[in-house]
């Protein structure tokens, strides 16, 4: 009896052993195949991490390729803009100052005609008419007259003819127009001619 029992007890401890056994081997290969995945999913992911380094890279290549070529494209528009604005701003210039001696001759036609003379009356109204609608219309285009009575001389602008010392105004004082200076646009067309006050020893 004590013979089987102590065979029994032997086989269930084999049993128990093997059982050991197999449970702590079990963990070990488990334990390695995992170490393995675990492996494999950080080169992948190292992987997919450089490649997204470098799409991003070159992303910012592109987007900042795109700003330049937008950049430029904006400049090129702008700049095609000021010279569209300035042909046009200036493209009346040679018709506007051939215009001008028209402007005088009507100026002086009028200032010979006496407002008094009711024969000459509706003549001079005719030019006093031509002269204003004309000078509108330069005007409307950016036609501006020089002023220049009791103003500095600046030889920028103006033209001195003549130099007067008999007057009691300053020296370089602009005391009469001969004639009539005009700015197209801000750009001097033609400088006035002007008498100018001087003192005996500058115009000597």
């Amino acid at each position: 009896m004590m013979s089987k029992n102590k065979r029994e007890d032997e086989t269930h401890r084999e049993k128990i052993e093997q059982t050991d056994a197999d449970f702590l081997g079990k963990p070990k290969e488990v334990s390695s195949e995992k170490a393995s995945e675990t492996s494999q999913t950080v080169q992948m992911i190292k992987a997919e991490y450089e490649t997204l380094i470098k799409e991003s890279k070159e992303l910012a290549q592109v987007r900042d390729r795109y700003l330049r070529s937008a950049a430029d494209f904006e400049n090129a528009k702008k700049r095609l803009v000021r010279e569209r604005e300035a042909f046009f701003k200036y493209a009346l210039e040679d018709v506007v100052f051939g215009l001008l001696p028209v402007m005088d001759n009507l100026e002086r036609a009028i200032a010979h005609i006496e407002g008094n003379d009711e024969k000459m009356k509706p003549i001079r109204d005719g030019f006093v008419l031509i002269q204003k609608q004309l000078a509108q219309t330069l005007a409307e285009r950016g036609l501006k007259r020089i002023e220049v009575i009791g103003k500095p001389f600046d030889p920028h602008i103006h033209d001195a003819v003549e130099h007067i010392t008999e007057t009691q105004e300053p020296e370089g004082t602009i005391l009469e127009e001969v004639l009539v200076g005009y700015e197209l646009n801000g750009k001097l067309i033609r400088p006035a001619k002007v008498k100018v006050a001087a003192t005996k020893e500058s115009s000597s």
